[in-house]
């Protein structure tokens, strides 16, 4: 397995620089100046003797080819540049807001999972009962909801209408003059609703994978042999269905991550959540290249870390499997 990992590390590297250069490309060839829209968010006239020196000093007026292997030689120091907004370093910006988008994240895996594997169980044990039933239509309507609407629609229900929970933000206005319990308390509030805005898609898939991995599972020669041996159906069911069941939801659980880091944008920006997300969608609103690019390859570093998490955690979960080629 060492060996394995040490491959897949060295195959890395140049998928990530092709991710970069195909991403770089992509933005660059996009319509507009990003000078040009600094000026436009500033709302102030800036001559064109001073856009000409911020162009030379951000190396806009190079070729492309130039901007990327400066870009690519700075990466190689760690160094992801300056934002083109606000001339803060990149870096910084990304790691300012990693930890609330990883809170966001977390929290609506625990939410999903913790509500899709038990009802996908229940759902799995009794094919085409009511709860197999209830459950499919209503994971089925809530799937095809749009993130946005599905956000809307909370935030008038439960914040307008109930005022049960807090309309948008990390926090109320006035938490830093409290203790850290009522912090901690109003903080989880307001993590509520963007973490259910966020799971939903989540438990809907999960649910029913769970469902059909126990219901497969269920009709396999192990289990006949299981019950003609006389164990105890609930035996049979958590020792030999549910374990092979859920072995397939690891290689999901890699990946989950980045992908509900990738899939914040919208959600973080209509919760004004102050995460990556929310960071992307306005990077592409300004035309901030730099962080654009930052942006860009955390997601992929993100991948690329779930890719290898999936494959570790299904060969520790199931010993038949190996990745080395000795037998």
């Amino acid at each position: 397995m060492p060996s394995y990992f040490a491959r897949r590390l060295l195959v890395a590297v140049p998928t990530l620089i092709g991710i970069t250069l195909l991403t770089f490309a992509i933005f660059h060839l996009a319509p507009g100046d990003p000078i040009g829209e600094m000026e436009a968010g500033s709302r102030r006239s800036v001559s064109p003797e001073v856009l000409q020196r911020m162009r030379e000093i951000y190396h806009l007026d190079e070729p492309l080819w130039k901007q990327y292997c400066l870009w690519l030689s700075g990466l190689a120091r760690l160094d992801l540049g300056v934002s083109l907004y606000d001339g803060e370093p990149v870096a910084r910006k990304i790691a300012v807001r990693l930890p609330a988008t990883f809170i966001l994240a977390l929290a609506a895996i625990v939410l999903a999972w913790g509500l899709a594997v038990p009802i996908g169980i229940g759902a799995g044990m009794r094919p085409r009962g009511q709860l197999d039933r209830g459950s499919g239509l209503l994971f089925y309507f809530i799937y095809s909801i749009p993130t946005f609407w599905a956000a809307l629609l909370l935030q008038m229900f439960f914040s307008v209408h109930l005022r049960w929970l807090p309309l948008h933000g990390i926090e109320s206005d006035a938490a830093s003059s409290w203790g850290l319990l009522a912090r901690l308390a109003d903080r989880a509030s307001h993590l509520v609703l963007p973490a259910i805005c966020l799971a939903y898609g989540q438990l809907a898939f999960l649910s029913r994978f769970v469902r059909s991995g126990l219901i497969e599972v269920r009709g396999q020669d192990y289990i006949r042999t299981a019950r003609a041996k006389g164990l105890p159906e609930r035996t049979v069911i958590a020792r030999h269905a549910l374990a092979n069941a859920l072995l397939p939801l690891i290689t999901l659980l890699g990946f989950t991550l980045p992908v509900l880091a990738s899939g914040a944008v919208i959600v973080e920006k209509i919760f004004s959540w102050p995460g990556v997300g929310r960071l992307l969608f306005d990077s592409i609103q300004r035309r901030d290249l730099t962080t654009l690019m930052g942006l860009t390859l955390i997601g992929a570093l993100l991948t690329q870390a779930g890719t290898l998490l999936a494959d570790l955690l299904y060969a520790v979960a199931d010993p038949r499997i190996r990745y080395s080629s000795k037998p």
